[in-house]
């Protein structure tokens, strides 16, 4: 039976960041597998650096870089939706991308998680890892993987 959270609708988490993959997987979710009443959830998780070594100046100033992609990746998203006429809403994470999504998909109680991919070789997504396949084997509710060549 599929999960419905707000207002009795099926939840669907989108994983989005400010690439071309995350578009593309927003544009197959609504072309292929979006129903007239679901609720979108589009889960973000910022990219973090490792500021221990950084002066007082340098952090304040990448956190307010930080801040002002998120929001602007906010905006264009819920233009999107707007667009579209989707239903939902936009949250960010702190934490891996893949462990962010999952926890979102568990708090929102998703029936549905679609991520995009960068399609990356196995050396290199083994090295760099893959939030996609962290997904796969993590989540607790169907997941859709996104490849655009």
């Amino acid at each position: 039976m599929a999960s419905k959270g707000s207002e009795g609708k099926r939840v669907v988490v989108i994983g989005i960041d400010d690439s071309e993959y995350a578009e593309k997987a927003l544009k197959f979710y609504c072309d292929n597998v979006m129903k007239e009443d679901d609720y979108v959830v589009l889960g973000h998780c910022p990219e973090l650096y490792d500021l221990s070594m950084a002066s007082p100046a340098v952090v304040d100033q990448l956190l307010r870089e930080l801040s002002e992609k998120v929001q602007g990746l906010e905006t264009k998203y819920k233009q999107i939706m707007q667009g579209l006429k989707l239903s939902g809403k936009f949250r960010t994470g702190q934490g891996k991308p893949g462990e962010v999504l999952c926890k979102i998909a568990n708090e929102e109680k998703a029936a549905l998680v679609v991520v995009g991919t960068r399609g990356l070789g196995k050396f290199r997504r083994t090295i760099l890892g893959s939030v996609s396949d962290y997904v796969i084997h993590h989540s607790h509710v169907p997941v859709l993987v996104c490849r655009h060549s």
